[in-house]
């Protein structure tokens, strides 16, 4: 009969298909990230078949898109655009071709179309969003084996003709009994314990995961505190992240503003867009319009 193994290697059920495991907390994060860049803008009075949603959703993964009005069916539409032909005098191409994943497929120009783009470099935000989703789940990750590591087992050594009394007291370890009573003729000294423990450290991890948070919001244009000492803040700190906030926002927004004015000359519509939050912060209520009065609204009495 064979010596049993005294290393077994444990692993639970729940990391047996690690990879899965993986992409699910890193695609959580993703979408809970675009969820966020998908409603930043409110799209107003725009023609009832344009979905604004969808606006967002292309310009996320493929950083412009295009308002169309095509005459065979009398409708306007915003698609999914391809550029190409020759360039004008800003470096851009002068033929796009829209498209659509039910196949529509159909060639436009600056009479009939109008191109939105998210950012100045039409760099696609879903890259950035991943790079920030795979990050967070690093750490969310490493935040799991943390706490997994506390349970920190201890290993018992005896010797064969004590075993049933190292067994007893690791029972008594094991049901947290504060004080392990053993007798006297008990040779403490035999006994050799190792403690597989780890540093607490979910504390940090969790630190860290706002800290990251934060940074996608700045991004985005959303207020945010990207400090987790919030209770050391001093007011030129506010201030400059409400500056970094507000740049960022700004990128996004004056060239959707741009695009759907360039579609209401084109079209004679009357739509419009802004950033959607109604929080009462300096970035959307500026000192200079409130004067002496703390309040977005005045604070006073109706006259």
């Amino acid at each position: 009969m064979g010596t049993k193994n005294p290393y077994r290697v444990f692993e639970p059920d729940i990391y047996k298909n690690r990879a899965n495991v993986q992409d699910r907390i890193t695609w959580y994060f993703f979408n809970q990230i675009m969820n966020l860049f998908i409603n930043r803008f409110e799209w107003v009075n725009l023609p009832k078949e344009i979905e604004p949603f969808y606006i967002e959703r292309v310009l996320f993964f493929d950083g412009l898109g295009g308002f169309i009005y095509d005459d065979h069916v009398n409708s306007y539409a915003f698609t999914k655009l391809n550029l190409s032909g020759q360039y004008d005098i800003y470096n851009i191409p002068t033929d796009r071709w829209a498209y659509a994943n039910n196949g529509y497929l159909k060639e436009y120009g600056k009479d009939n179309s109008v191109i939105v783009w998210d950012s100045a470099t039409a760099y696609p935000y879903a890259n950035t969003a991943m790079m920030y989703a795979e990050e967070m789940a690093n750490v969310w990750r490493t935040r799991s084996i943390n706490m997994f590591a506390q349970r920190t087992p201890v290993a018992l050594a005896s010797s064969d003709d004590e075993k049933l009394s190292y067994q007893v007291f690791g029972d008594e370890y094991a049901n947290y009994v504060p004080v392990i009573k053993i007798s006297d003729t008990l040779n403490i000294k035999n006994l050799q314990a190792l403690t597989l423990g780890a540093p607490y450290v979910v504390d940090k991890l969790e630190d860290e995961i706002t800290v990251l948070w934060a940074r996608v919001l700045t991004d985005l244009g959303y207020e945010s505190n990207p400090s987790e000492k919030r209770e050391r803040l001093i007011s030129d700190e506010v201030a400059g992240n409400n500056g970094q906030t507000e740049a960022f926002r700004n990128v996004g927004l004056a060239l959707r503003e741009r695009a759907i004015n360039a579609a209401n000359e084109l079209w004679g519509w009357n739509a419009s867009v802004k950033f959607r939050s109604t929080l009462p912060t300096p970035i959307n209520f500026p000192t200079q319009f409130l004067g002496n009065n703390p309040t977005p609204n005045g604070g006073g009495d109706d006259e």
